[in-house]
């Protein structure tokens, strides 16, 4: 599935609440929507969705493309046309709370673990739900060498990480030990300098938030060919799935301080809930040749 196919149909499944408002959040961020890329797919020669934006007419040098509309007829648009039903499509997703979130993102995605997913891509924001509803089928071929490599190295990282979140993480918000989920979450921080005894000052991050770079390296690995020319749309999608975990822990973190076990507990699930979304797409290359396929995680409040 090319990555324009994956945007285009997910638009076309989504449909937002039909009495939801735009907050004042919303708002702000859609004015500030040209600080993002917007998806090109209704670019002159680009392929795109049959149930979505589709190929231009027979005949014609990209001048009008076939847009599905909510009835589920087709209709013919020019360029510009196209470009704004796709732009009001993602305005209601943001307004629904799946577009731009530029307060936690920030402008270019730099708050992110990963800067390069695909909200960055497309301003998008895709839940697990979503992926349940549209599932990702077609993944890009990569070398069963490859992907033996990749797991050979992050397996241990990840099946580390995987037990620390489901079990030990799950734990200290049962027994509300706020004090011990601080350094349990622990970010990290580069080294400023070394000191007298050549010591760097650099803080390393905790493991499980080690883990959750280990997921986006891993990816590049199995979902990402040698010979591919920028990200896959596979890829894209899990290292946003990382993404959301990631501010997961930070809301973790921030419901600690607070003392507030309900937040900590909402968070908890809703990372669980990105990590099986991960692991759904990123255990399909896992064959026998590479390894065994790592667990979804089934613990719960």
């Amino acid at each position: 599935m090319a990555l324009p196919t994956l945007l285009v149909a997910w638009l076309s499944a989504y449909s937002p609440p039909a009495n939801r408002v735009a907050t004042p959040s919303a708002a702000k961020s859609m004015s500030r929507r040209a600080l993002l890329p917007l998806p090109l797919v209704a670019l002159p020669f680009a392929a795109a969705a049959t149930d979505g934006l589709g190929m231009p007419q027979e005949g014609t040098i990209s001048d009008t493309f076939a847009f599905k509309k909510s009835d589920g007829t087709v209709k013919q648009l020019t360029e510009i046309e196209a470009r704004e039903e796709l732009t009001k499509k993602l305005e209601a997703a943001t307004a629904a709370g799946k577009g731009l979130d530029i307060e936690r993102r920030g402008q270019f995605n730099e708050k992110a673990l990963f800067s390069e997913d695909f909200y960055f891509k497309y301003g998008l924001r895709p839940t697990p739900e979503d992926m349940e509803a549209k599932p990702l089928e077609e993944l890009p071929f990569v070398p069963v060498q490859r992907r033996y490599t990749g797991y050979k190295k992050y397996q241990e990282r990840i099946s580390t990480g995987l037990a620390l979140y489901s079990d030990d993480l799950k734990q200290l918000i049962d027994d509300r030990n706020w004090q011990a989920l601080g350094p349990f979450l622990e970010i990290g921080a580069k080294s400023t300098g070394s000191n007298k005894q050549g010591d760097g000052t650099g803080v390393p991050a905790a493991p499980v938030r080690s883990f959750c770079r280990a997921l986006g390296l891993f990816a590049n690995t199995v979902l990402q060919s040698e010979n591919d020319n920028g990200a896959t749309s596979a890829n894209l999608l899990v290292r946003h799935f990382v993404n959301e975990l990631y501010f997961c822990l930070d809301d973790i973190a921030a419901a600690a301080k607070a003392g507030d076990q309900k937040a900590a507990k909402t968070a908890w699930t809703r990372g669980k809930d990105y990590i099986n979304a991960y692991l759904v797409i990123a255990n399909k290359p896992i064959n026998a040749k590479v390894g065994d396929k790592f667990p979804m995680i089934s613990a719960a409040f």
